[in-house]
């Protein structure tokens, strides 16, 4: 009789295993092509808001939905090209119902060579666009504001500016020859540093500098310690400005930091000995890079362009809109304020109320 129920028992089991299965396997209604140039903390975020809210959605409409990703690959403008065109066609032959771009040339070469995919392009990332100054100045001038409140009670009054360049640099770090090679992310970078700059003098304040060419030998770890020390120690800043920087955009976002970045940014808390990096409060050029090391900035929601993105597609795919193209790009002057209470734990910093209010009121 114990054989019997345990026979039975196994054969239950194994009937709600497969029917799960079956489940768990059962054909999208939907298939979406996401193509990118690069990994960056902007995409990623511009990612995530699709991604959820597309789940979102389609739950609610009762269908299923899959991804195809593809990221390009090369080292010049011309080998990317031909990357985005090769994912391009892949996303044509697996005949994935619509198209989510997140760089120009993915948008280029999902236009160019699968026109018949319907391609919304989610334009986001200041290092993928030709920008102007007025594109930045509303968001950059908002940062140096929130800069001076987080100052307001403290006897440091000159705000620091760190950044990694590819300009040639003297001893003391100023720029002796600009690149001539230049990527977009990087004349965008010197454009928000550029402001930033400019804005600080005009509030009153002292500005000082520090910018590492990011081809020399030093780690990147060793040249922002460096940079922080210098900043806080010799010039006696009170805040640092951390422009949107690839280089360091992409080495804050790791193992170490809170447990999650692989750069020593900003203090101890990431594995090196206390007060070996200089810690003061930092304020970030990306919502996405101040999650890691800033306190407080003012920046605009990738995550939201992502959702406004999953909306349109989802018209697309489910409500039959007709439209092959459509194109969303980052209103740079409507951000929002957000603050970073674990990164001023660490650093033993209490961020204003008034800089909580905005964020709040956010």
């Amino acid at each position: 009789m114990k054989k019997k129920i345990a026979v039975t028992i196994l054969l239950v089991a194994i009937l709600t295993t497969s029917i799960f299965a079956f489940a768990g396997c059962q054909k999208a209604d939907y298939t979406i092509g996401i193509m990118e140039n690069s990994e960056h903390m902007s995409s990623d975020e511009v990612m995530r808001g699709f991604r959820e809210t597309m789940t979102e959605l389609m739950r609610g409409a009762g269908k299923k939905v899959s991804y195809v990703y593809r990221k390009s690959g090369g080292d010049d403008a011309e080998k990317i090209a031909e990357s985005e065109e090769k994912n391009a066609a892949e996303m044509s032959k697996k005949k994935v119902n619509a198209i989510l771009a997140i760089s120009q040339s993915s948008k280029d070469a999902a236009v160019k060579v699968a026109s018949e995919i319907p391609t919304v392009f989610a334009h986001s990332a200041i290092s993928d666009r030709n920008l102007q100054e007025e594109d930045l100045k509303v968001q950059v001038q908002r940062q140096i504001d929130l800069m001076t409140m987080l100052v307001a009670n403290s006897e440091n009054k000159t705000l620091g500016i760190l950044y990694c360049t590819t300009d040639k640099l003297g001893e003391d770090g100023s720029v002796v020859k600009v690149s001539e090679n230049k990527t977009k992310a990087e004349i965008n970078q010197d454009l928000q540093v550029k402001i930033a700059e400019q804005y600080i003098k005009e509030l009153g304040y002292e500005v000082a500098i520090y910018r590492y060419n990011k081809n020399e030998e030093k780690t990147h770890d060793t040249f922002v310690k460096d940079g922080l020390n210098e900043l806080k120690n010799d010039h006696k800043v009170g805040c640092v400005f951390v422009p949107v920087d690839n280089t360091l955009g992409l080495f804050a976002n790791g193992p170490k930091i809170h447990q999650r970045a692989n750069t020593n940014i900003y203090t101890s808390a990431n594995g090196i000995e206390k007060r070996e990096v200089a810690n003061m409060p930092i304020v970030c050029g990306d919502i996405r890079m101040n999650s890691y090391f800033g306190v407080a900035t003012y920046a605009c929601d990738n995550y939201a362009l992502g959702a406004q993105a999953a909306k349109e597609v989802f018209e697309i795919l489910v409500n039959g809109k007709q439209t092959t193209y459509s194109e969303f790009k980052t209103d740079f002057s409507k951000g929002k304020y957000v603050v970073n209470e674990q990164v001023a734990k660490d650093i033993g910093f209490e961020i204003p109320q008034s800089v909580k209010d905005l964020a709040q009121a956010a």
